[in-house]
């Protein structure tokens, strides 16, 4: 048997839905305008709209002035599961920061995405619940959202119904929201004509306690409160520098100290802190440990903290510079004058304060102070910057003129044994064959050692003529000695004996200076004209590049060939003085004794780290100046010099150490003239220039 619908009963089942609508969207009418407060007010404004949708649950956020949203009020919200997982409450988050931007109502079903399908991270809804969605709209600007959990066993048709009634009740809390920004108006209205005299009064010191003093004083009589604290930053700390109707902060007091605890959970949570007789569940842990503390000290019925933050500070990761704490015991205003006040207030403290602080964290006041008196007697700063200037030129120019301060003449040398021999062919324009396998630098070579293999023409000539000569001469006296045996007579036995004695003689002198010729030449017998060079003495080979730059080369008798040093023994320095500095030097060495010795300086190319000493004596400057052939950079004439680098009176560690006694190596020197006024020893070149190229020429 079938059940036909009663026509009647639906209409009167509609009709009744329709009044109790009409009826709840009159209380909120008439709630929206009365003077509640938004918490009694959005508590019972939610519960009509869920009654009114037969929703299990709803939330209203509220945006706050750094745009973030902040939850206002809930209905069953712990029973939604919107914290099961952080990607879920991340996706929720998301998924109430894009229903701001776009400012619309809509609807989300469960466990699905309402973005563009962004993936991991996008908007979405991970509750088993239908979303609705509604913003409040003042002045085209989202000023909070109104958020319901319906059943998702609804039908698909309710739900555009229910949306449209959300929206609706929405544009009703929005002019709730409205009339308390009015109000809020109306309360900053009032205190113009007193904030123009409190602006005056925080703006006028630069002294940090004064203005906090006015602050708390001045504000708490222009708030019509009942306290008023500042708190201000020292490094990461709060500290409570007054308290309006005391002229004395107890800071041990527990109170005070309270308050300091309540100032520092506020400053790191940067946000405004608003207690109206109940706590905010909502607030982050800290703070809210912190108030619970502070509000069993205190009686306070309203309790506002204000983070003050300047606008020049903004992007700074530095706490807020003050907190402003607001206390009424018995309210006499409503709160919402008393927190426009506070804020207009706040917005005239921040900067003072900040310009306070920063005033006081000026270093050296006491100096700055009266130079900046004398910048004004002097008529302003582009006169006291040259006026300034002028003087430190001159008290610069005095200074170094009477200050003295050592002439340092630079050159430049190379590490050396002082034992050292230079290798010479002793035969003009003769050429080297060859060098041996001990010819190599650093080698170690002892004396009498062959090095060279060496060619001469002209060598190979006189050996030659001599070696035909000896061979003519003995065959003259094999023939001669033939001769006397045979002689008849006693006679021609004595004149051929006599001739024969001569040639003898003659034979001998010729061997022994054939001899001479190879053992003065190291001449090699089997090859006529080759000779070889042999190491003077025993040492080191200090120079380099020969191999590459001598071999097959015809040399002269006066051209070096090897450098040989004895490193087991002393070292020295070869300085190559430039001609323009040894004037300077020698004029050092004017009326002191002969054995008087410069200081000079020493930077090793090694180790230019450290700083060595030396001694330079008048004896070991060469008498006269010749362009360094060894060094090609060089153009100008150089005077050479010999550093002593070890010895009784330099200091051991000045001294040179062993490890870096290596043959040639780069030494660049500055050999200390006597003390001189400073502007002359350091500007010697410069005066040295403008005498040649500019005095001398006129």
């Amino acid at each position: 048997m079938s059940t036909i619908p009663n026509p009647q009963a639906a209409e009167q089942k509609i009709d009744q839905i329709r009044r109790h609508i009409q009826r709840l969207v009159s209380e909120v009418t008439q709630l929206a305008e009365q003077n509640l407060e938004p918490t009694a007010f959005y508590g019972e404004f939610l519960q009509r709209v869920l009654s009114g949708m037969a929703a299990p649950a709803g939330v209203i956020w509220v945006r706050t002035p750094q745009g973030h949203l902040q939850l206002q009020h809930q209905i069953n919200l712990q029973h939604v599961g919107l914290d099961k997982t952080e990607a879920g409450k991340q996706a929720h988050n998301e998924l109430l920061r894009q229903a701001c931007l776009q400012g619309r109502g809509r609807i989300v079903p469960p466990h699905s995405s309402a973005g563009d399908g962004q993936g991991a991270g996008g908007p979405g809804n991970p509750t088993d619940f239908i979303v609705l969605l509604a913003p409040m709209v003042v002045e085209n600007e989202v000023v909070g959202l109104v958020e319901v959990m319906q059943d998702p066993r609804h039908s698909g048709e309710a739900l555009p119904g229910f949306l449209q009634f959300l929206e609706r009740m929405t544009v009703l809390a929005s002019g709730y929201v409205r009339n308390q920004q009015l109000r809020r108006m109306v309360g900053q209205q009032q205190v113009w004509t007193q904030l123009e005299i409190f602006a005056r009064q925080v703006h006028a010191s630069l002294n940090p306690t004064e203005v906090s003093y006015v602050v708390a004083n001045e504000g708490r009589r222009l708030i019509e409160c009942d306290r008023v604290s500042v708190a201000v930053r020292e490094g990461r700390k709060m500290k409570i520098e007054a308290i309006s109707g005391a002229d004395v902060v107890e800071k041990r007091s527990s109170l005070v100290q309270l308050q300091k605890a309540l100032a520092e959970a506020v400053a790191e949570w940067g946000e405004r802190l608003v207690y109206q007789g109940s706590p905010d569940e909502t607030l982050p842990p800290a703070v809210l440990k912190a108030l619970d503390a502070y509000l069993a000290e205190s009686n306070s019925k309203l309790l506002v903290a204000q983070p003050l933050r300047d606008e020049r500070e903004k992007d700074s990761k530095h706490l807020p510079r003050a907190v402003v704490l607001m206390e009424c015991f018995e309210p006499a205003i409503a709160p919402d004058q008393l927190l426009a006040r506070l804020e207009v207030v706040a917005r005239h403290a921040t900067p003072a304060l900040y310009n306070a602080y920063e005033h006081r964290r000026i270093p050296l006041q006491f100096l700055w102070l009266p130079l900046a008196h004398i910048q004004e007697g002097l008529g302003g700063k582009t006169r006291a910057i040259i006026a300034g200037v002028g003087g430190g030129l001159l008290f610069l120019f005095v200074f170094m003129i009477i200050c003295p301060y050592p002439l340092k003449m630079e050159a430049r040398g190379q590490l050396l044994p002082e034992e050292r021999r230079w290798l010479y062919c002793e035969l003009d324009y003769a050429k080297i064959v060859e060098f041996t396998g001990d010819a190599e630098t650093g080698r170690q070579v002892d004396e009498g050692q062959t090095l060279i293999k060496m060619y001469s023409p002209k060598l190979e000539q006189d050996i030659t003529a001599l070696q035909t000569e000896l061979v003519a001469l003995e065959a003259e006296v094999e023939s001669l000695a033939n001769r006397v045996g045979a002689a008849r007579t006693e006679d021609d036995k004595s004149r051929i004996g006599a001739e024969l004695a001569q040639k003898r003689e003659v034979l001998r002198s010729r061997s022994e200076k054939r001899k001479a010729m190879i053992e003065r030449l190291n001449l090699i017998e089997n090859e006529p004209g080759h000779f070889w060079i042999k190491a003077p003495t025993s040492g080191v080979i200090m120079n380099s590049g020969f191999l590459e730059n001598l071999s097959g080369r015809t040399v002269k008798s006066s051209d070096p060939l090897l450098r040989i040093g004895d490193k087991s023994k002393a070292w020295e320095i070869q300085l190559r003085i430039p001609q323009r500095h040894i004037g300077q030097i020698r004029l050092a060495f004017l009326g002191k004794p002969e054995d008087y010795e410069l200081d000079v300086d020493l930077l090793v190319a090694s180790a230019p780290t450290q700083t060595y000493r030396g001694k330079l004596n008048r004896a070991k400057l060469s008498p006269e100046a010749n362009i360094d052939r060894e060094n090609a950079e060089e153009t100008e004439p150089v005077v050479l010099a010999s550093v002593r680098i070890d010895g009784p009176d330099i200091d051991p560690s000045y001294r040179i150490p062993t490890e870096l006694l290596v043959t040639g190596t780069e030494v660049h020197a500055k050999v200390r003239c006597g003390n001189r006024p400073m502007v002359y020893s350091l500007f010697y070149g410069v005066w040295e220039f403008v005498y040649e190229k500019v005095v001398w020429f006129f």
